[in-house]
Protein backbone atom coordinates (compact mmCIF):
# COMPACT_ATOMS: atom_id res chain seq x y z
CA UNK A 1 0.00 0.00 0.00
CA UNK A 2 1.26 3.39 -1.22
CA UNK A 3 1.56 6.52 1.47
CA UNK A 4 -0.59 9.18 -0.22
CA UNK A 5 2.73 11.41 -0.48
CA UNK A 6 3.68 8.61 -2.73
CA UNK A 7 0.51 8.38 -4.48
CA UNK A 8 0.64 12.36 -5.00
CA UNK A 9 5.00 11.96 -6.58
CA UNK A 10 3.51 9.56 -9.04
CA UNK A 11 0.62 11.65 -10.51
CA UNK A 12 3.12 14.81 -10.41
CA UNK A 13 5.78 13.08 -12.51
CA UNK A 14 2.62 11.72 -14.89
CA UNK A 15 1.10 15.97 -15.03
CA UNK A 16 4.82 16.92 -15.89
CA UNK A 17 4.51 15.95 -19.70
CA UNK A 18 1.40 18.12 -20.23
CA UNK A 19 1.67 21.17 -17.87
CA UNK A 20 5.29 21.32 -18.62
CA UNK A 21 5.84 21.74 -14.98
CA UNK A 22 6.20 19.03 -11.91
CA UNK A 23 3.36 19.96 -9.53
CA UNK A 24 4.60 20.72 -6.18
CA UNK A 25 2.76 20.56 -2.95
CA UNK A 26 3.49 23.96 -2.34
CA UNK A 27 2.26 25.18 -5.63
CA UNK A 28 -0.94 23.53 -4.44
CA UNK A 29 -1.17 25.67 -0.93
CA UNK A 30 -0.27 28.51 -2.25
CA UNK A 31 -2.54 31.45 -3.34
CA UNK A 32 -2.71 30.02 -6.91
CA UNK A 33 -3.59 26.83 -5.71
CA UNK A 34 -6.29 28.12 -3.91
CA UNK A 35 -7.76 30.41 -6.53
CA UNK A 36 -7.83 27.28 -8.72
CA UNK A 37 -9.70 24.69 -6.11
CA UNK A 38 -12.08 27.34 -5.77
CA UNK A 39 -12.52 28.61 -9.58
CA UNK A 40 -13.11 24.44 -10.12
CA UNK A 41 -15.70 24.15 -7.25
CA UNK A 42 -17.46 27.13 -8.56
CA UNK A 43 -17.38 24.87 -12.25
CA UNK A 44 -18.87 21.67 -10.37
CA UNK A 45 -21.47 23.78 -8.39
CA UNK A 46 -22.64 25.19 -11.82
CA UNK A 47 -22.25 21.90 -13.82
CA UNK A 48 -24.21 19.81 -11.10
CA UNK A 49 -26.81 22.51 -10.93
CA UNK A 50 -27.04 22.64 -14.59
CA UNK A 51 -28.11 18.61 -14.23
CA UNK A 52 -30.59 19.28 -12.24
CA UNK A 53 -29.04 17.87 -8.83
CA UNK A 54 -29.35 20.84 -7.00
Amino acid sequence: MKSLGEIEEDLAEKAEPILGIKPSSKFKRGPIGILIYVVCGIVAFISLRSAGVF
